[in-house]
């Protein structure tokens, strides 16, 4: 009798572990903050930046310069002359904004294109993780609500990640 109730007891703990689910949690956010690549991605950028940065302020000086001149010529010009003056100046900044929003997209298609590559090697990380460990489900730390901290693997992927030497194919503006 006492060796049945052992049994089912047994057998019933067996079954329940064998149906559970082995779940863990990732901060991809987390993961790309603590990248090293990034942090080095944002460095070059910064340092390639500094000269264009220099530029840009002259020339937005200068189209400063030009307005407070076109203001001047307010009480001066005829009306079609200081048209022609107003049209050239917003040329001008048309044509320093376009130049603005190139460069920012620039920069901004650099760093998408490093964080979507440390994106795909975290994924290649995780599935050689969950393979390695019998993990079920992997949920983004977005996506639920309350874990335990022993399921959370974000330190394991960052590691991991870290030890890569991921190439920096960074282009210079």
């Amino acid at each position: 009798m006492i060796i049945r109730i052992f049994l089912t007891f047994l057998f019933s703990i067996y079954s329940i572990k064998s149906f559970s689910t082995n779940i863990r949690v990732l901060d991809f956010d987390q993961i790309i903050e603590n990248n090293i690549n990034i942090s080095n991605l944002y460095n070059q950028i910064e340092k390639d930046q500094k000269t264009h940065k220099l530029k840009f302020e002259n020339e937005e000086l200068n189209l400063e310069n030009e307005l407070k001149r076109i203001e001047k010529l307010k009480l001066i010009l005829e009306t079609k002359e200081l048209e022609k003056e107003i049209e050239n100046y917003n040329s001008q900044l048309s044509e320093f904004n376009k130049k603005i929003e190139k460069f920012n997209l620039h920069y901004e298609k650099q760093i998408n294109d490093l964080r979507n590559k440390i994106i795909n090697i975290t994924l290649d990380i995780l599935k050689k993780y969950s393979h390695d460990n019998n993990i079920d489900l992997i949920l983004g730390s977005n996506n639920y609500i309350l874990s335990s901290n022993s399921v959370n693997i974000t330190d394991l992927v960052i590691k991991e990640l870290n030890k890569l030497n991921i190439e920096l194919n960074f282009e210079k503006y």
